[in-house]
């Protein structure tokens, strides 16, 4: 059995019905789980910050799939390993992010935590995801034609969640991961003009990105609906890495662990075109 955290989020959405298609019994959790989404899954109720949903949601898991909330507090992050442990799972597969080790931030604590915790470890570092734009940028770009980031002409070799997903499949279930982190990247860095040429392509009309300060991005999401100010807020400020080129490289992790080339951002836009034209 495999228990993945946040099932219902932007990667466990994509990770449980692939794990389902190897033939793995999943445990999908999640705050307000969903037995009608996945009927071959068990959807259970799991919340990191109360330790007997956790509990619960660990019965008989061999391997858990774990993903961090940026509001998650570290002591939740060790309680909810100890937890796991005591439980029984063997192994853990973290997912991080790109770039955030050494930071001193809430996913460089949880990797730390991950490595001291005695369970048999693998981490994921994707790097930002592909689909940012068709959920928090859905709205500017379906009635606007347009998205604002405070990212400059900077560059990001974006992810396409599916294939994070992957290489979760990958680690869960294959041998020979157990220590290892994969920073994960797309194929390709981008500008987030390049991001908009590729949506343009799609949609058949011009989409505009638009470079703006953290101001005018905390104004762009809270006028389309997207999001209140302070949540806002906590989102400007996880661009620094982007404009100091953290976010910039292209690694080979991802090929090299589903043995395949990552989707494009074209692959991408194609793939959501109704998001944006619901």
């Amino acid at each position: 059995m495999i228990l993945v955290t946040a099932a219902t989020g932007n990667v466990g959405r994509e990770l449980v019905p692939q794990l389902l298609e190897t033939g793995q019994p999943v445990r999908a959790g999640s705050r307000h789980p969903d037995p009608a989404r996945w009927p071959d899954a068990e959807a259970v109720p799991l919340d990191l910050t109360d330790q007997d949903s956790v509990r619960a949601a660990a019965q008989g898991v061999t391997a858990a799939y774990l993903i961090v909330p940026e509001t998650l507090a570290a002591a939740d992050v060790q309680a909810t390993l100890r937890t796991l442990r005591d439980a029984g799972v063997a192994r853990v597969v973290l997912q991080s992010g790109f770039g955030v080790q050494g930071e001193g931030n809430l996913l460089g604590d949880a990797e730390a935590a991950v490595r001291a915790s005695g369970l048999e470890w693998t981490i994921l570092q994707p790097n930002w995801f592909m689909q940012n734009y068709n959920q928090m940028f859905r709205r500017g770009i379906r009635d606007r034609h347009e998205f604002a980031e405070p990212a400059g002409t900077h560059r990001t070799s974006f992810i396409d969640t599916r294939d994070i997903a992957a290489a979760a499949v990958t680690v869960l279930t294959g041998d020979g991961h157990a220590g290892r982190a994969y920073p994960l990247t797309g194929p390709a860095a981008l500008d987030r003009h390049e991001v908009a040429a590729a949506l343009s392509r799609t949609l058949g009309h011009e989409v505009t990105y638009r470079p703006v300060d953290d101001d005018g991005f905390v104004d762009f999401l809270v006028s389309t609906g997207e999001s209140d100010k302070e949540e806002a807020r906590g989102i400007a400020s996880i661009y620094p890495p982007v404009r100091a080129d953290v976010t910039a490289p292209v690694t080979d992790d991802l090929p090299r662990l589903i043995g395949r080339a990552g989707h494009t951002i074209d692959d991408f836009a194609r793939h959501y075109r109704a998001d944006w034209r619901a």
